[in-house]
């Protein structure tokens, strides 16, 4: 298979002006991209970059990101792909960690890099803006040396919810299989699909859903400077988009806008990523005729490994195992559990490089991941008969009560069902008694109102005694990750707080 950098050019050759990317007003066709990559190449080339070198990108989302991306990708070079919002020390942390020989930083970003600057020894440092690209050759340089896919393509990074983020690095050929079979499998998309992106480009799932699907199925994409749901339906309708990507809570912040006549008079027909349970699931394809791919995966895994694919999805799922992947469902003993029951989602890929080659420099984690020559995920599923999984929360977030593991996901489906309620969180808040009780947090829709009585009866009515929470409290908003994913952690050492409305003290009274 060839790398990123090749496919790219090939890709130029046989496309030449048709589009491949939009942003804003700017219209970015194949041979277009190709030339500022190899323009960005030869920038990073003259600043000493070479093959296996580690580059620090931090641009918003822009043209100019992917130029730098391919750019780095035609050396041999590896992107190292930093959430914008780290500054301090997480931000020198991460640069250091990665081994980055350089930074290549957008203006708007200079500021928080500033701080930092004087106790980072080692690194350079390269603005990149618009005019920037008027500055070098189109032609690349002809002593680039051969590139392999088997090589490193982007250093990403975990969540971090607990200690520094780990640094996972992936092949050119994890992330472009990826993105082929999803384009061609499990998609079925053609030239004449527009993908729209609205996720910050540090992110997997913009990376391999949108950028390199759209290019390897000869489409387009359509990139947003970020998610507004105010904004999302107008530029699809603007760009002609067929299909986007989502994560967390876009699914349900779009549900939760005011319904239109024209809901379902949409060119998208299709939408993929993770974080659709079956309530969002269904209401998205009623409402706005669009067919939902949840799928699973991390980037640890290839970015995916199982999905619904195309008129055999299933309501409530991840979907079924991709190929090329053995996903199983294991206890803690690494006995593998019978359809039904819920254990840890454990992964090993059936083709080499198409999984992550071990975190950056922290061995013992990638050891302590892999036992068994199984991936551990640390997430929990379980499937069904019909070959369907279902994620059930990651098993750090399971509530410890009373010498039970209790998985929040049920919980959380259970509230996110009421027609009053935008998304919760469940959560485990410290008891000296039970170990930890039942804590959630709710956010409400827009105009709706609900009281802390009227959830706890909505539970009662669904789940069983041992999940009703005993805390509650509501939020305007519930703390997140640039990626849309709750954070757990921060509301569990927030812990009790003056709104905090007990259930127990209320039966007392």
């Amino acid at each position: 298979m060839e790398p990123l950098g090749e496919l790219l050019t090939r890709k130029a050759k046989k496309n030449k002006g048709k589009p491949y990317l939009y942003f804003q007003d700017q219209v970015v066709s194949y041979e277009a991209i190709n030339a500022c990559a190899n323009q960005m190449a030869n920038s990073f080339k003259a600043q000493g970059v070479s093959k296996g070198d580690h580059v620090t990108v931090m641009l918003p989302n822009c043209p100019e990101y992917l130029y730098c991306w391919f750019g780095l990708a035609k050396l041999g070079a590896v992107i190292v792909a930093v959430n914008t919002r780290y500054r301090g020390e997480g931000l020198k942390n991460l640069i250091e960690a990665s081994d980055s020989s350089l930074v290549a930083i957008g203006p708007d970003f200079l500021p928080q890099y500033e701080e930092i600057t004087h106790s980072i020894k080692g690194v350079d440092t390269l603005v990149v803006d618009d005019a920037f690209f008027r500055k070098s050759s189109t032609s690349l340089s002809s002593d680039i040396p051969t590139i392999e896919d088997i090589e490193p393509l982007i250093i990403g990074f975990t969540s971090g919810t607990t200690g520094l983020p780990k640094l996972v690095r992936n092949s050119h050929r994890a992330y472009i299989t990826a993105a082929r079979e999803l384009a061609s499998c499990y998609l079925e998309l053609s030239e004449e699909d527009r993908i729209y992106s609205t996720l910050p480009l540090y992110h997997a799932n913009p990376q391999v859903y949108c950028v390199l699907t759209a290019l390897a199925a000869d489409a387009s994409v359509v990139v947003a400077p970020r998610f507004s749901a105010s904004r999302f339906w107008g530029d699809v309708r603007k760009y002609n988009a067929t299909a986007f990507s989502y994560v967390g809570a876009i699914l349900p912040i779009l549900l939760a806008q005011p319904e239109r006549s024209d809901d379902r008079d949409v060119p998208a027909a299709k939408c993929v990523g993770g974080g659709a349970p079956k309530e969002v699931y269904e209401a998205v394809a009623r409402r706005f005729g669009i067919e939902v791919h949840e799928l699973y995966g991390m980037s640890e895994t290839g970015t995916f490994n199982t999905i619904n694919r195309p008129g055999k999805g299933k309501a409530g799922t991840v979907g079924q195992v991709r190929e090329g992947f053995d996903v199983r469902i294991f206890d803690d003993k690494d006995n593998e559990l019978p359809p039904g029951e819920v254990g840890e989602i454990v992964i090993r890929p059936e083709k080499p490089y198409i999984m992550f080659d071990g975190y950056y420099k922290s061995p013992e984690e990638t050891v302590e991941s892999s036992s068994n020559w199984w991936f551990h995920t640390g997430d929990l599923g379980k499937v069904d008969e019909d070959g369907y999984y279902y994620f059930c929360g990651r098993k750090k977030e399971s509530i410890r009560r009373g010498g039970e593991n209790i998985s929040p996901y049920d919980i959380e489906n259970a509230i996110n069902s009421h027609p009053a309620v935008a998304e919760s969180a469940a959560f485990g808040i410290s008891d000296p008694i039970m170990a930890e009780e039942i804590g959630v947090a709710v956010v409400l829709k827009t105009s709706k109102t609900l009281n802390h009585e009227d959830v706890v009866a909505w539970c009662e009515a669904r789940l069983p005694k041992f999940l009703i929470p005993r805390y509650i409290e509501f939020m305007e908003n519930l703390p997140k990750s640039a990626s849309e994913k709750v954070q757990k952690v921060v509301l569990k050492e927030r812990g009790l707080t003056p709104a905090t409305w007990d259930r127990q003290k209320q039966t007392e009274n």
